[in-house]
This record gives structure tokens, sequence and C-alpha cells, in this order.
């Protein structure tokens, strides 16, 4: 009965704040549940409300929301999570560790698609997430990290105090999120020569008198995780730490409002927005097996200038600091607040130097799709940024040459598109960021060891084939194909790695897979008639340079010998395939201009994750399919994004 009244009094805010879309129009019912009444927490919901309304989600128009608050309650957040997973919601969303995991054990048959965000360490949340692997997750389960920089807070704490030694904290034991963020400041610790001294509590009660016992033990500053039980209770360590004359630091901002002398975190609603907008791609189609689970951190660092007064030790705050600082608090306690979507805080002009390799339908669409962004962004070109051109004509050995007129020119941000372009953007920029697009697989190119593992200066936009989405496609609609072909191309490194990947699917699945090398353009036409002359039933074509700026001589092979075809390049249906299942390329020049935006607003480059294209684009032709001797059924044309003539 205890908690059913809680859940009763937690849903009152959900059932004031709740829109209902007009008649008519397809509503989309979203059910959100954040653990605690919290700042950030708060943020993070409107943020995500912020997001989904970016991406075309409004309440009043197309989307219901239903807000839950378990206010800290760990058994009312199950019975909530129950509630929403049998509610028969088109989308859960969740706000904290504890929540992702009510709601992940609740849903864990996955009849319901989860989005989650402001969760530390998903990978020890215990609900299937594996951090260094970011596509190996539940099907229906998409959102990502937010480590807090704690190494970084602890050197800015001993930066302001050369002499600090002990550092307290206060956590609970049973919250997997702060479990970790301990583990990890255990580790920096131990590195910098600090002793971190702990105290654990079971409620937010007991938060005042575990750190005034940590006070009499002599500790000579406070360190705030992203515990939910202690920021709950914040309010009761800043007034100890007051009196005994210590400061507080945080990695959740913006804790400088109640007394902390400095937090360093993430800007929380634009963790949420991020969160939100991905929310929203998912309920216009999105797939959330295809969304990689990565860490992302937008920094926001908040200064407290009046809490270094009546501190027994010396805590200096540098100029350099102060002029870092996203929220500054003066010594008279007045907030001036530096926007942290300033959407050019450097206020210099931007060298951004494009590199492409060969022109293809994929790099022009990417192209086209760049230019539609930039038209959208705060941005203004001549003002903030100039864009310079270059292309190789498909010689590999110009793009040297170009590198080195790039980097005369003083290029501040390098833009290369495709495989080849990158690994020699890799030999050649060491020093300035690169920000790629176009590229199979970036790991296989060299930019890294996984998606958020990589070269410091180095980020960008992967258009991983979909192979496996594909092979799907095919084992349903075309069942009767069990011999597939298709051409590679050994000099490229992502079309071997591409091949090999879809060998082994094939393999999997119980398919065969034919494979010819082709390494020119003058040799496409004879190994594309030589593929489809071989006992295979149809030729899916990976997509490569190579294939993608010849296509035209596969699918001239392919109607000479009525051999059925299929292409893994979302742009091949004008050249002549019946069916293409790919990357949106024009997207994925969305997504480049949205990451390079971000490095000229100051973001770390090396803690910003290589990321996929949201969206897929299949399509199909009829007459294509004719051409080839392919009947295309009609429930695959209903499931396709456009049907071409």
């Amino acid at each position: 009965m205890a908690a059913a009244a809680v859940l009763l009094l937690s849903d009152l805010g959900s059932r004031v704040k709740t829109a209902v879309a007009p008649k008519g129009g397809r509503t989309m019912r979203v059910a959100l549940l954040q653990h605690a009444s919290q700042a950030i927490l708060d943020q993070g919901r409107e943020g995500m409300i912020a997001g989904l309304k970016e991406t075309g989600w409004e309440l009043g128009k197309n989307l219901e929301l239903k807000l839950y608050n378990a206010e800290g309650d760990n058994a009312v957040s199950q019975t909530i999570a129950k509630e929403m997973a049998g509610g028969g919601y088109d989308l859960l969303m969740t706000i904290s560790t504890v929540s992702l995991q009510a709601v992940a054990n609740a849903n864990k048959a996955g009849g319901t698609p989860h989005v989650f965000a402001l969760v530390s360490n998903p990978s020890v949340a215990g609900v299937g997430v594996n951090m260094e692997k970011p596509l190996e997750h539940p099907a229906h389960l998409a959102g990502f990290g937010t480590m807090q920089p704690i190494p970084e807070a602890f050197k800015i704490a001993r930066e302001m105090n050369p002499a600090l030694k002990k550092v307290g904290v206060v956590w609970n034991a049973a919250e997997a999120n702060s479990e970790a963020q301990v583990k990890l400041a255990r580790k920096v610790c131990g590195e910098m020569g600090i002793e971190l001294m702990e105290s654990t509590v079971d409620n937010s009660s007991g938060v005042a008198e575990a750190a005034g016992a940590l006070v009499a033990r002599g500790v000579e500053a406070f360190w705030m995780g992203g515990d939910v039980t202690v920021m709950t209770a914040a309010d009761s360590v800043m007034a100890t730490a007051k009196k005994g004359g210590i400061p507080v630091f945080t990695v959740i901002p913006p804790n400088v409002k109640k007394g902390a002398l400095f937090d360093l975190g993430a800007d929380y609603p634009e963790v949420g927005r991020l969160a939100g907008v991905l929310a929203g791609e998912i309920l216009s189609g999105r797939r959330p097996a295809e969304v990689p689970i990565t860490n992302v951190m937008p920094e926001m660092l908040a200064v407290n200038l009046q809490a270094t007064k009546g501190l027994h030790a010396a805590w200096q705050i540098s100029d350099g600091m102060k002029k870092r600082a996203n929220l500054l608090i003066d010594e008279s306690g007045a907030e001036q607040i530096i926007s942290a979507t300033v959407p050019n805080p450097s206020g210099k002009k931007w060298k951004i130097a494009i590199v492409n390799y060969i022109e293809s339908g994929p790099s022009e669409d990417t192209m086209s799709g760049m230019k539609e962004a930039w038209k959208r962004s705060k941005l203004v070109e001549g003002k903030d940024y100039t864009i310079s051109y270059r292309s190789a004509q498909g010689d590999i050995a110009s793009l040297n040459g170009i590198f080195d007129a790039v980097l005369t020119d003083n290029a501040d941000i390098v833009v290369p598109l495709s495989t080849p372009t990158l690994q020699s953007a890799l030999q050649k920029v060491r020093d300035r960021p690169i920000v790629f697009s176009v590229i199979a697989n970036p790991v296989v190119a060299g930019a890294g060891k996984s998606f958020t593992d990589h070269k410091p200066n180095v980020t960008g936009v992967s258009v991983l084939a979909p192979v496996s989405e594909a092979l799907t496609m095919i084992q349903k609609y075309f069942p009767q194909y069990k011999r597939l072909g298709t051409l590679f191309c050994p000099a490229e490194a992502n079309s071997v790695d591409l091949k090999e990947s879809f060998e082994k699917l094939c393999k999997e699945r119980g398919l065969t897979l034919e494979c010819i090398a082709v390494n020119t353009s003058s040799d496409l036409a004879d190994a594309s008639l030589s593929l489809v002359s071989r006992p295979i039933d149809a030729v899916v074509q990976i997509s490569d340079n190579l294939s993608s700026t010849g296509f035209n001589a596969i699918t001239k092979a392919a109607r000479q010998t009525q051999k059925p075809l299929i292409s893994l390049n979302s742009t091949t249906v004008p050249l002549g395939a019946p069916i293409a299942l790919g990357r949106d390329y024009h997207n994925c020049g969305e997504v480049t201009t949205e990451m390079i935006e971000r490095v000229i607003r100051g973001e770390d480059v090396a803690k910003m994750p290589f990321v996929l294209p949201p969206r897929l684009f299949y399509s199909a032709s009829p007459a294509n399919a004719a051409a080839v001797g392919m009947t295309l059924p009609a429930e695959l044309l209903k499931e396709v994004d456009k049907v071409m003539k």
C-alpha cells in the first residue's frame, strides 16, 4: 500500500504535464522514468523533451509523454518499470543507472525499444552492454554512457592546492554507477599520491553523519561523484565541509550554486537533448540494434570564487581556470554564465579542408548533406568558417601532395572522404583535428582501436554497410538465394574488411559467398562477367570506391546473364540495382557537419566517439528487377523507403 501511494504521488506531475496529441494523426506513446527529483536529472529530462521536439516529435501534436519519478525509492522504481514495460508504449526512456536497471529488467524480453541516458557506465549496470564493443548490446536497447572526467577533476583539485593529500568521499555501494566512479577515483588517487578516504551510506539521511566522520578523520577536501543518494543530500555535504573549513569539488555541475568550489562534468541538458534526438530517430524508424553505445561527455566547468573564503588551506583559482569555465560565480556571489553552446567561442574564422579520393554517388550525396546542414547551422560561412574542396580524381599518389597543400594553407580542420583519403591524412596530419566521413571501417583504416579508443586528433562518421540487415532481407524475401557473389578490391582496406565480414556472416547463416578480386576500373567489366558466370544465385555487391564508381559495369553483366542483383550501396538504384540497402549518405553528410560544429564549439576530439549516420536508406526498382529477371514481392516494396522507376 505504501509503495502504491508513493507511485500515485510520483505520477501526479506526469498527469499534469503529459500532453495528448490531437486526433487524426499517428500519436506515439512514450514513457520516461527518472529515479529522483534531483537537479541534473531534471535537466536531463527537459533536454530529452527538447531533443524529441528537435526531431519532429512534439507534445500536443504527435507525441504523448508519460513522466514517472521514483523519488529515490528502488522498490517504487521497480513497480513503475513493470507498469511501463506492460503499458503498450512505443518507446521507453530512462534517466540514471537505477532507472536503466529497473526498466531493462522489466523489459528484458525486448518488447519495447528503450533509450537510456545520464548513466556513468552502462557496462557495469548488468543490462548486457559492453562499452568496449559499442554494438554489443540487447537489440532493443540504445543510449550512451556519460562517465564523468574524474581524473581531470582530481588534477584540477591538485592544481588549485598542490599540497592536497587527503580527499573524502561519501557514496552508496548499492549504486553501480557510484561504485564504478569510486573505483576509478581510487586508481587516480593512487597514481597522484592522494589518500581517498571513503564512507558508505544506505540512504540520504545518513550522508551528513558520514561526511562529519570524514572531517573528523582529517580529510582536506570532499569529492562528490554521480551518486544519486548523496547528490540528493548535497546540501548536507556542503554544510559539513564549510563548518570544517574544507572545499567540495564535484563531477556534477552546477553544484557550485550550492557552495562547491568547482564542478567538472557533463552539460546535462545537452546530454538529455542528445538522448532525446536519439529517441526521436528511433521513433522515426532507426533500429536500436544499429546504435553504438559509447561515452558522450560534453564537458562543462563551473567555478565558485566565493567558495575559497574560510578555507583552512590556500586554494588558488588561476586566470586560465576562470577563462575555461562555462559558469563562474565571483567573490560577490554574482553568476557569470558563458554558454556552452556558443557556436564559435574562439571567435576565429576556421579553415575547413575537405579532401576526396574520387567522385562517386556516396561522396556526392554526403557533400549534399553537408551543404544542407551548413544552411541550418548557426555558424556563418565567411565569418565563422571557410571551406575548401580538393579531389585526387582517383589517383592515390596525388593524395600526399594534396595534404601537403592543405597543411601549407594552415587548415584548422581536415575532412577526408573515403578510406584511402583517411589513411593518407593519418600519415600527414597529426597536429589538428581530422573529422572523417564516408569511411566504412575507421578502425581497419588505422584511426584507432575502437569507436571510442582512437587517435586523439581523429573522429568522424563511419558508413559501415548493413550486411546483417541485408542478409536478413534476402532470407526473408528470397530464400532460394543460397549462393551469393560479390566483387572486392584488395587495394582497399575497407573493401577487404567488408568482404571478410560478409563471408563470416554468410557462413553463420548457412549461405555460400563467392568473391572475385578486382583492382582497377579497367578490369571491372571482365571481373563482373566472371562473377555472374559462376554458379551463384545472386550478386550482392558490397560498397567500396571501385564498385561505387563503376557500378554500371556490374549492372550490365547482371542484365546480360539475367542474374539477380542486390547492392549494399544506397545510391545505386539509379545505376541499375533492383534493390539497394545501405547507409543514407545524405544523412552521413548532415552528421559530419554536426561533428565539425562540435569541434568548433570546443569539444575535445579525443573524447568524441566515431559514429554511424542514424538512418539507413532502403530503395528498390521493379523495372531494374525485371531487367535481371527478378520479381520484387509486394511486401518488400511496402517495406522500402522509396520505390523508384
